[in-house]
């Protein structure tokens, strides 16, 4: 079935993407074959591109080549045959990363990401680079959002989300850095998940901020977001973020029975920018998930300005080699984030940090007695416009304090989707995962 979304220019309509489970599992079987998931996957794409463009670099050529590879080689692994989308601060070799900057245009890196790297021994087809907006953290670019074209994606994994979401392919990496896998799975109504701090590592990803920087899964269905975190996660010996991680088994995790999880709603820290429509079916279904109220209080009120501090010191030190070669070329946006990172002092950093330590104990302790929390992922459906991809106010916290996060995709408001985001203790990424999927089927219940 299609399914036909409306702007006041333009009506697209979605094509049906087949899962990366079904696909894979066909491949597996000989019932289907890598070249043909990748033919079908380039027809799907050029059905929306011209009006979503949502991708960076995608060359047929290459990628049937790629697919026919992976067919002599014999068919294996999770995701054998299905074609990824990798956002284009992810290092691929034979393909270039430019970091949604001109001062990297012609950069093809000559090795993969470790990301990229297990994705292709799991099987999995490197179709291309996704659009991210400038060095993922400044001017957004050209995508659209597929549900409404005039509206952003959200950002920075813009094209991730948006070609997900436009049917081109079940299964995108971005990443997150305040909240730029969940804003803009939540604006463009699909799946994504960041797992907690040093879950994936992130070696071959250009860096914006030691702490707060985290890899992450857009997909067309909770599943699919179990099979690409498993293929990814685990400790590479490289970051040291992930130094003793395991690989995740969330997939295995999703298999056994969805018992009614144990869930708080936590309206904080900024429930007052929340659009009264979404108020409205946040509670309503904060309600029909029998989700209890949670105030969080101090420390949490301090939260954004942590967070921002954080992320702006760490960012100036990161992007300095981009600010050096071309400030000029950069974003206000850009020089911004990195000229105040610089005025922040050794003794001021260390005093954000340990800001930060002291949220992650408390947020511990407040959720003792639950399994995970339903919050807002965004204050209402995606904006109008494309320059500003969205307030990251809901999802800063979270990424702060390292814990998993997923967008649901079952809310609309003002017939667009709005996001619910499950958020649980960290490292228990499976039990919060499982906790997304139990609401999203109470939900559509709840629906009938």
């Amino acid at each position: 079935m299609t399914r036909t979304q409306g702007s006041e220019e333009l009506t697209l309509v979605l094509p049906e993407c087949p899962s990366a489970a079904g696909i894979a599992t066909g491949v597996r079987a000989g019932r289907q074959s890598a070249a043909a998931a990748c033919a079908a996957a380039l027809d799907r794409i050029a059905e929306t591109e011209a009006a979503v463009q949502a991708w960076h670099h995608l060359d047929a050529a290459d990628a049937k080549a790629q697919a026919r590879a992976i067919d002599e080689a014999g068919p294996r692994g999770a995701l054998a045959g299905v074609p990824v989308a990798v956002k284009d601060i992810v290092d691929t070799a034979g393909q270039p990363t430019e970091n949604g900057t001109a001062l990297d245009e012609g950069r093809r890196p000559s090795a993969d990401a470790t990301v990229v790297r297990r994705l292709r021994t799991a099987g999995a087809l490197i179709l291309g680079k996704t659009v991210t907006t400038e060095l993922a953290c400044g001017a957004a670019n050209a995508t659209r959002n597929p549900h409404a074209l005039s509206r952003t994606p959200g950002g920075s994994s813009s094209g991730s989300a948006a070609t997900v979401a436009a049917g081109g392919v079940p299964l995108a990496l971005g990443t997150q850095t305040a909240g730029s896998v969940v804003r803009p799975a939540a604006f463009c109504g699909v799946w994504g998940m960041k797992p907690s701090f040093g879950t994936i590592p992130r070696t071959g990803i250009t860096r914006l901020s030691r702490t707060l920087d985290h890899a992450g899964v857009l997909a067309g269905s909770v599943h699919d977001v179990a099979l690409g975190i498993d293929a990814i996660s685990g400790d590479d010996g490289l970051d040291q973020a992930s130094t003793g991680r395991m690989p995740t088994r969330l997939a295995a995790a999703l298999a056994l029975p969805l018992g009614r999880p144990r869930l708080a709603f936590i309206r904080e820290p900024a429930w007052e920018e929340v659009e009264p429509g979404a108020k409205a079916a946040l509670e309503a279904a904060a309600e029909a998930c029998g989700a209890e109220s949670l105030t969080l209080g101090s420390p949490f009120d301090e939260a954004a300005a942590v967070h921002i501090g954080i992320m702006r010191r760490e960012v100036a030190h990161a992007l300095a080699p981009w600010y050096e070669r071309g400030a000029a070329d950069l974003s206000d946006t850009i020089r911004k984030h990195i000229e105040a990172g610089r005025e922040i002092d050794a003794d001021n950093y260390l005093a954000l940090l340990d800001a930060a330590d002291a949220m992650r104990r408390a947020f511990e302790h407040a959720m003792r007695p639950y399994d995970a929390a339903l919050t807002p992922a965004a204050p209402g459906a995606a904006p109008e416009g494309l320059a500003f991809t969205g307030s990251r106010q809901q999802t800063m916290l979270w990424t702060m304090l390292g814990v998993p996060a997923v967008n649901v995709p079952v809310l609309s408001v003002d017939d667009l989707p709005l996001g619910l985001q499950v958020v649980g203790r960290f490292g228990a990424d499976a039990t919060t995962l499982r906790a997304a999927a139990w609401c999203a089927g109470r939900l559509q219940e709840a629906r009938r």
